[in-house]
């Protein structure tokens, strides 16, 4: 894998050593330098997973080119937010005041709410914990996804991630929503849509509904049938007492069948354990938490 190849500001991320945190194919989270500039972090600092990934789960975005009006989309999937919420805690756990934490994602999301193509989606930036808030900066967000072909037999992933700098705001084709629990940055040229500051305090009080999934395409509505005229019912005998009307329980709706989001996050979980990222307690008490989805 070719993991986190380059940064804007002519920095680079280190190679594969005790900085990679977490890696899979073209992903990966790692330890890398501050851009060009920063002030120092306030690094190490301990974070809960739980609270970094309750406070991933609150983003959402929209399509610069699509309706204003329209749904906007989770940034994340919950697969995703399993992994940065582990890989961003231990992060931030070991980073120096000059380094950040940064991630580089792949994942298939829906190109608008209720449509049934997917795309590979690349999305990379960010994290650091400074004057009690932790920043997220977005260099990519759920951007086209590319490969090369090489010798026309293998496909690599050629193309340099960008992590995003605290200098000057991406031009990206999204635009980014703040949970209640966060606020996007503000600079000099006005409020920046890649860059989300999250309060940790606010996070842990506030409660986050996980990524709601993609509704199926709507379709045209069957014609209303007429309704039947109402017959007259026999009134009962004067001596019998009307039966009592026995109450009617709603079905609730079949549960959506798992599918690879959760193979995916049982397989995330078993690689997390065997690199001692987590306890066997925690391994075990989030498999149960993943398998209750089933």
């Amino acid at each position: 894998m070719l993991a986190a190849c380059g940064v804007l500001q002519g920095t680079s991320t280190p190679a594969k050593s005790d900085a990679v945190i977490w890696e899979r194919d073209d992903q990966s989270v790692v330890l890398g330098p501050q851009d060009d500039g920063a002030p120092p972090n306030d690094h190490p600092v301990t974070l809960a997973p739980d609270d970094i990934e309750k406070m991933l789960s609150g983003l959402r975005l929209t399509h610069t080119d699509e309706d204003a009006e329209g749904s906007p989309l989770a940034v994340f999937t919950p697969g995703q937010i399993e992994i940065l919420g582990e890989g961003i805690a231990e992060g931030l756990a070991r980073a120096r005041p000059s380094e950040d934490v940064m991630f580089s994602m792949i994942g298939s999301h829906r190109l608008s709410p209720g449509a049934f193509a997917r795309r590979n989606r690349l999305t990379a930036g960010r994290a650091f914990f400074r004057d009690d808030h932790l920043n997220v900066i977005f260099g990519e967000l759920q951007s086209p996804y590319r490969k090369k072909n090489v010798y026309g037999q293998i496909d690599e992933d050629f193309y340099p991630r960008n992590f995003g700098s605290r200098a000057s705001a991406e031009d990206l084709d999204t635009k980014l929503i703040a949970s209640p629990a966060a606020a996007l940055h503000r600079g000099p040229d006005g409020e920046r849509s890649d860059w989300v500051i999250f309060d940790p305090d606010l996070a842990r009080a506030e409660v986050v509904s996980p990524p709601a999934p993609a509704q199926a395409a709507p379709t045209q509505p069957e014609p209303a049938k007429p309704e039947p005229a109402p017959r007259a019912e026999p009134e009962p005998p004067a001596d019998l007492a009307p039966p009592t009307p026995v109450p009617v329980r709603p079905v609730p709706p079949p549960e959506p069948e798992p599918g690879s989001e959760i193979e995916q996050r049982l397989e995330t979980l078993k690689r997390l354990r065997e690199k001692g990222l987590i306890s066997e307690d925690a391994y075990r008490k989030k498999m149960e938490d993943i398998l209750g989805d089933l």
